[in-house]
């Protein structure tokens, strides 16, 4: 099992840690956007796209109705 919560993704521009920032479900996937908190970095060339697959996908599957891209609590 994948928890996407337990990664920890560093830019590799800056090397300032990355937030979790967009979800989508694919076609047996689910693929999660990380752009980076340092700031100086472009948007767009910064982030990183997570694919992980649906059935080892252990947030997305405690959170059903948003796919792991809602609050926890």
């Amino acid at each position: 099992m994948i928890n996407i919560r337990d990664l920890s993704l560093r830019c590799g521009r800056c090397l300032n840690f990355m937030t979790l920032t967009e979800y989508a479900p694919r076609d047996g996937w689910n693929a999660y956007t990380f752009q980076c908190d340092g700031g100086s970095c472009d948007p767009l060339a910064s982030r990183t796209v997570v694919e992980v697959p649906v059935d080892l996908d252990e947030f997305a599957q405690k959170h059903p109705a948003c796919g792991g891209g809602c609050s926890t609590r």
